[in-house]
């Protein structure tokens, strides 16, 4: 096998940073991350070299992350891509911002990059957050400041110009305001015009709690290096990265989707309206039937639906998407017990068929699922009738 040469040089000199991967389909496994080249993550598992494409990620996660940095200041700051940073220090002259991040570097940002700057807590007060973001939302024909009175937001337009730790530049009505920076909630900026930006290839979190948008990374030795869509280039070491999200515009969970259609069924007739039935037995998104989180096989999920039969439950997809993953069992609740056969179909066309009991370990399915509309899901009795058929799609997920 010809090896990619950052690969090889990281299998020579021995350079890389442990990592967890977590695959769409599959357990976490730990791996040493050498290198990236093109739309694969170079790894070395085991002492044998390994090519991942990033379309079968969910996501990258260092061992040993470190611990984050406290700030006596901080400033919000979220970029036209989606972008968000946490930073001590915003000042801005002619149009370029210097940005200092929370335990990390000092960035130039172009302000035709940023979308809005924020310089007061809202997590205490879930009423000017609100407010915030119905001002950020709005339709503006200028920059805004906004302006804190008490506990309401007001704002401005007008054209904002150099930015200090003490005062913004505001020109109002062919006035040119300097606005005490400690009154003010922050600043919105205006952009006429929508710019075509290049696509993210995943979601960077960093130990302070920023997301960044990349539309590349690199990995150099313990260093990584990205740049996001709107081309605002960080170098960091990966100790600083909590996570590398690839699922981020790639993955709809299903249960944020709404099913067309669901019917049901006891195995006995019972004397209760089909309301409560439903509401006793009826599908369950994000958690399982004893209103606990699912588990199979002693782990956790926090995602996925659980299901009794007989349920058949139908998805339109809206959307285009490749693959149908979920990790399938009986709930660990109810083990040994449960039997139920399974039948997922796309379009009417049978994609998978499987007998699911109770005594059986839990197992990833991976669906091919391109061009298909409606997914329909059937749990059906097995041979105990419906006693204790709790079925766990944990993580079920559509991946483009």
């Amino acid at each position: 096998m010809l090896l990619n040469h950052a690969l090889l040089i990281g299998l020579i000199l021995g350079t890389g940073v442990d990592v967890h991967i977590r695959p769409l389909t599959g357990p976490t496994f730990q791996a040493r991350w050498v290198g990236v080249e093109d739309d694969v993550v170079l790894i070395q598992q085991d002492g044998q070299p390994e090519r991942l494409a990033w379309s079968r990620l969910w996501e990258i996660t260092p061992v040993a992350p470190a611990e984050p940095t406290g700030s006596l200041m901080t400033v919000w700051i979220e970029l036209i891509d989606g972008s968000k940073l946490l930073a001590d220090r915003y000042r801005v002259s002619d149009g370029v911002a210097q940005v200092r991040l929370i335990g990390g570097p000092e960035l130039e940002v172009r302000t035709r990059s940023i979308r809005s700057v924020r310089f007061r807590d809202h997590s205490a007060s879930p009423e000017l957050a609100k407010q915030w973001q119905e001002i950020v939302s709005g339709r503006h024909a200028g920059d805004v400041v906004v302006i804190r009175r008490q506990e309401s937001l007001d704002f401005l337009e007008g054209a904002l110009a150099n930015v200090n730790d003490d005062i913004v530049r505001f020109d109002f009505d062919g006035e040119t305001i300097e606005a005490n920076r400690q009154r003010l909630d922050g600043l919105i900026y205006y952009h006429p015009l929508a710019r075509q930006l290049p696509p993210r290839v995943c979601q960077l979190i960093d130990v302070s709690g920023a997301r960044w948008m990349a539309r590349s990374f690199a990995l150099d030795g313990d260093t990584i290096r990205w740049t996001t869509p709107t081309g605002v280039s960080v170098t960091v070491p990966v100790e600083r990265i909590k996570k590398l999200d690839f699922s981020a515009g790639n993955t709809v969970w299903l249960s944020d989707l709404e099913p067309e259609s669901v019917q049901r069924r006891s195995f006995v007739a019972s004397q209760l309206p089909q309301e409560s039935l439903n509401r006793l037995f009826g599908p369950r998104r994000d958690q399982s039937f004893s209103g606990g989180p699912m588990m199979l096989d002693g782990v956790t999920y926090s995602r996925g639906l659980a299901l009794t039969s007989r349920t058949e439950i139908t998805f339109r997809l809206a959307e285009d998407f490749r693959y149908f993953h979920a990790m399938v069992g009986i709930d660990d609740a109810v083990r040994d017990a449960g039997h139920v056969e399974l039948v997922i179909s796309g379009d009417g066309r049978e994609l998978f068929n499987r007998t699911v009991t109770g005594r059986d370990k839990s197992f990833p399915i991976e669906l091919e699922i391109s061009g298909i509309r409606r997914l329909k899901i059937l749990v059906d009795f097995g041979e105990q009738m419906d006693i204790a058929d709790h079925l766990n799609l944990c993580d079920a997920r559509l991946t483009k």
